[in-house]
């Protein structure tokens, strides 16, 4: 049966009527919680039983009920249901079978399944959604073993977090018959369309991108400006238009899902690797932003019109650092304009800094995968002036198309980031003393907080103080109205430049075409009341579902590495202290761990004002930023954690 819990509803009074919508994230123990899609709104508490016919990522609407400090959720009814598949082992159950996916919760197998492959691992689709008076019905998919190796986790994630990985044959047909369409633009184009073709336009990206949104280049004219930055991007929205078969399947998708080593395009590849792409030196339909310059990088002015460009190259990050710091050098007709590039990208980082922009440099881990998904290689990687060169380039040009819109009032979405609560004030300040960090902020701005940032980037704590400092922001989102975007430190924010991986970057050319007058303008002609609004929550939402189904990827393929390297030393640093143990990274992979109480070197106490363990009896005191060595004890692919055990 599909959960052990009882089953219950909450009585309501009058006064509590208001009802809500947000989305079900749900804990293997049962319970679950909600997450509003409304503004302000805390997160709400479901108990096992209200939470027993709930899936991971519905939509749910329901009426709150506060308790003291906990607020907590009646659920009226399932919106939308979050996934369509589940992982699970097959069980037999009575007369039955079923598919069990925690020790909680399990759903019955359908009764015309052959043969049901008791005790092996398998991928199945809801044919029945569970409900409060019947259990959840699923078919079977595909049959994984009895083990699961590294090859199975992109299916697992996939099932876990509800991501589409096909596209119906409609969409796909519609890619296709595009093509023809892109040729005849490119012949012959609209008048509004300026040839850039002779400008050379470079892209700059990862070494395994496939997916090129925006090509740079940058000019230094004689006259009028000392800098023209033009920031091209893939015209996106000439290709998919409203309501067609291609723009449903991009919206209920948001986004593109990267995974090591692949990706879940929200695009067919027919468009996302090929036709939209802005492939080296292939004539493509693109959006230009440009941007004029003067000598200390302030904007003198910008205009937006549609383009065909002709990308020079087809440049790596690594390819780009090497050049400009002489290790590598730079082919001759490229030299002039990333000359140019960084001379321009030098000027906007005093503002950058001016500005108080919120750089969090945290490390990563850089995963290269066998053939089969096991990682081969696990390594931290670095950020250099060549990824920030795009990312600034990349936020002119946001910035400049979400001023353009909010100042002539067109209808569109925009990328907000609210001020912290003011309590965060206080907990930053709590955390600084306790790490013995002697340091304090009054007031929380961009400029304070990015200057505590800095002064703090060598201290013993830092990275946890950087990573407090980051989860006490609020989280980004899509909304109608411009708000602002409090980590960048700007008035004015959007997301334009990567149409072929995020749904409302295509929103915002469209309607940016529709202000200047493109050729596609009547793509912005939405029927629907709060279009804008609706969609952008929608896309907020699909951003966090992808973003959580990137982290559990990751984190699996990690527990793969270290399981190879059960009982082996290794050097760490300590990331975190609890009353139950420590978090503790290894510095070489970016990959932690947990270290509990009784697998540590003696009897340790928590002290919990000072956050730190205290050996008893004796002096020894372990706090954060201090370093430790450990031994791997356990890794358990079922609970994605990876164990160590202090060593001397």
């Amino acid at each position: 049966m599909r959960s052990r819990s009882r089953r219950h509803q909450h009585r309501h009074s009058p006064s509590q009527k208001r009802t809500h919508t947000g989305r079900v994230q749900k804990n293997p123990r049962g319970f679950a919680f909600i997450i509003p899609e409304e503004k302000g709104q805390p997160d709400a508490y479901v108990a096992k039983g209200e939470a027993s016919f709930l899936l991971n990522s519905d939509k749910v609407e329901y009426r709150v009920h506060r308790d003291g400090k906990r607020t907590s959720a009646e659920i009226l009814r399932i919106v939308e249901r979050g996934q369509t598949e589940i992982l699970g082992i097959v069980h037999k159950w009575r007369n039955a079978y079923v598919v069990a996916i925690n020790e909680l919760e399990a759903f019955l197998l359908d009764r015309t399944t052959p043969s049901p492959p008791v005790g092996e691992w398998v991928i199945a689709r809801f044919i029945r959604y569970p409900t409060r008076d019947q259990d959840g019905v699923v078919a079977l998919k595909e049959t994984l073993g009895r083990e699961l190796t590294p090859k199975h986790d992109i299916d697992i994630t996939v099932a876990k977090y509800g991501i589409e990985t096909r596209y119906d044959e409609a969409a796909i047909q519609e890619a296709e018959s595009l093509r023809k369409s892109c040729e005849r633009e490119l012949s012959q184009p609209s008048k509004q369309r300026r040839d850039l073709r002779k400008l050379p336009f470079v892209t700059i990206d990862g070494e395994t991108a496939k997916d090129f949104d925006d090509a740079i280049y940058v000019d230094t004219p004689e006259k009028d400006a000392a800098f023209v930055l033009y920031v091209s991007i893939a015209d996106v929205s000439f290709f998919v238009r409203p309501e067609t078969a291609l723009d449903k399947a991009a919206r209920r998708r948001g986004t593109s899902v990267y995974f090591p080593g692949t990706a879940i395009p929200m695009l067919p590849e027919t468009l996302s690797n090929d036709l939209c792409s802005l492939n080296p030196r292939t004539d493509k339909l693109s959006l230009t932003a440009e941007m004029h310059m003067d000598r200390e990088g302030n904007m003198i002015k910008s205009v937006f019109y549609e383009s065909i460009i002709r990308t020079s190259a087809r440049l790596t990050y690594d390819e780009v650092q090497a050049y400009a710091s002489k290790e590598k050098p730079t082919p001759e007709d490229l030299e002039v304009p990333l000359n140019n590039a960084y001379n321009l990208f030098r000027k906007m980082k005093k503002q950058r800094k001016a500005r108080g922009v919120l750089d969090f440099n945290l490390p990563e881990s850089e995963i290269i995968l066998e053939a089969d998904g096991t990682p081969k290689i696990v390594r931290r990687t670095s950020r250099h002036d060549a990824h920030q060169v795009i990312e600034e380039f990349m936020i002119s040009a946001n910035r400049e198309v979400a001023k353009r819109l909010r100042e002539t009032k067109t209808p569109a979405v925009y990328r907000v980031h609210e001020n912290p609560d003011p309590t965060t004030l206080d907990e930053i300040n709590i955390l600084m003393r306790h790490l013995g960090i002697s340091h304090a902020i009054k007031d929380l701005t961009p400029r304070s907080l990015a200057a505590l940032l800095e002064a703090t980037s060598t201290a013993k704590g830092a990275k946890t103080l950087h990573k407090a400092i980051l989860r006490l922001q609020k989280q980004a989102r899509y909304e109608a109205e411009p708000r602002g975007h409090f980590g960048l430190a700007l008035a004015d924010y959007t997301h334009f430049t990567s149409p072929i991986r995020r749904y409302p970057d295509l929103i915002v050319h469209r309607a940016l075409k529709k202000l200047i007058g493109g050729k596609s303008k009547s793509d912005n002609r939405y029927e629907e009341e709060n279009y804008f609004q609706t969609v952008g929550a929608e896309c907020s939402e699909r951003e966090r579902r992808a973003m959580e189904a990137e982290r559990f990827i990751v984190k699996r393929k990690h527990c793969w590495f270290m399981k190879k390297h059960v009982g082996k030393e290794f050097a760490g640093v300590v990331a975190g202290v609890t009353a139950n143990g420590l978090f503790v990274e290894l510095p070489d992979f970016a990959i932690e761990g947990f270290v509990p109480l009784d697998m540590m070197n003696g009897r340790y106490e928590f002290d919990e004002p000072r956050v730190c363990l205290r050996k008893r009896p004796g002096k020894t005191v372990i706090s954060l930023g201090d370093a430790v060595k450990i031994q791997v004890a356990n890794v358990s692919l079922e609970e994605n954690e990876i164990t160590f055990a202090q060593k001397d």
